[in-house]
């Protein structure tokens, strides 16, 4: 926009010096690098600020589309979790039902095999009847048997 060359500045420095004069020139020519500069920190300090919030706008833009993907990724995860969920209520609702129809059905079961199987009297035993151990050891077993038998 401006364009500035030397022989310009070599005017304007003239210039200066002529209306300023010497004394004051060099305070009147720090003073406006002291301006100069603070305008020029001041503009890079915007410029920075305008970065930072493009940035932090890009970031948030990012930020939000990253939720948006994972949200759409958790929504079959969730949809099986569920289906995972009903699946096992509805075993262990039938696991209950049979639980709580067990007794019943061993009822039952114990009636009918109580029905159709009469229970045989049990055997009298007769004390003159009981043959000794060792007879009857005797006569099936060898005697070298026999005598592990009893030593044992």
């Amino acid at each position: 926009m401006f364009d500035v060359g030397f022989s310009e500045l070599i005017l304007l420095g003239i210039v200066a010096l002529v209306v300023l004069g010497p004394e004051k020139l060099p305070h009147a020519a720090r003073m406006a690098g002291a301006w100069l500069g603070k305008i020029r920190r001041t503009v890079i300090d915007i410029q920075a600020e305008i970065e930072k919030e493009v940035s932090a706008a890009e970031l948030k833009q990012r930020m939000n589309d990253e939720i948006e993907r994972l949200k759409a990724a958790t929504n079959p995860i969730q949809e099986e979790m569920k289906a995972v969920e009903n699946t096992l209520h509805n075993t262990i609702n039938d696991a209950s039902h049979s639980i709580d129809a067990a007794p019943a059905y061993l009822a039952q079961q114990q009636a009918e095999l109580n029905q159709h199987n009469e229970p045989e009297p049990a055997p009298v035993i007769v004390a003159d009847s009981i043959t000794p151990l060792d007879t009857v050891l005797d006569d099936k077993i060898p005697v070298s048997k026999v005598n592990l038998i009893k030593s044992k």
